[in-house]
């Protein structure tokens, strides 16, 4: 798997953050949290592209790595959301509870990788994230753990295996016969071990 880019927290346009100064962040861990109104739920929502967001919070510390001039957001994000069926298009609920880490630096080199030719392996930590500003936006973390813990088939309780079986089916037949060519992030992984 080659890389040639960085992670940097992208401005998304949302008008829903949390921005925490960890400029002047010292030994003690900092306290954060955060819990979503119904209109900032809204606009989640929207931002996840799923109908409805109910709740979401964020509780954790933000600390100095030991050793490193790097931060880490050690916390919980629970939520509680809405999709849409795949099959029936009725309302599935889906109660969200993720552990996480993440790390933060404030040197663009440490976020991002120049040689394209670099090869990580499964077992490398993700890059840290760039520190904006001397700012961390909690709730672009918060939404990112969200994000990643969406069921990507929601299905209802009625509905059989066998369908979204189907569902996936017709939908990579529909996908190439309009040519679109769809990303697996890991085909082509098992060629590559072999090549080790």
């Amino acid at each position: 798997m080659k890389v040639g880019k960085g992670h940097l927290m992208q401005d998304t346009g949302s008008a829903f953050a949390r921005w925490i100064n960890v400029e002047r962040l010292g030994r003690e861990n900092l306290k954060v949290s955060l819990t979503a109104s119904e209109e900032e739920c809204r606009e989640l929502a929207d931002q996840l592209q799923i109908p409805t967001v109910k709740a979401l919070s964020l509780n954790g510390d933000l600390y100095r790595k030991d050793g490193t001039s790097l931060i880490e957001l050690k916390g919980t994000v629970t939520a509680d959301v809405e999709q849409a069926c795949v099959v029936s298009l009725k309302p599935v609920q889906q109660e969200i509870e993720e552990d996480f880490v993440m790390c933060y630096t404030f040197n663009r080199d440490d976020a991002f990788i120049e040689d394209v030719d670099y090869v990580v392996s499964m077992e490398e930590e993700d890059l840290p994230e760039l520190i904006q500003d001397g700012q961390i936006d909690i709730v672009h973390a918060a939404v990112e753990q969200v994000a990643l813990a969406l069921d990507p088939y929601p299905r209802a309780d009625d509905i059989d295996d066998s369908l979204i079986s189907e569902y996936s089916a017709d939908q990579e037949e529909t996908e190439e016969d309009a040519g679109i060519q769809t990303q697996k992030p890991f085909a082509g992984l098992k060629d590559l071990l072999k090549k080790d």
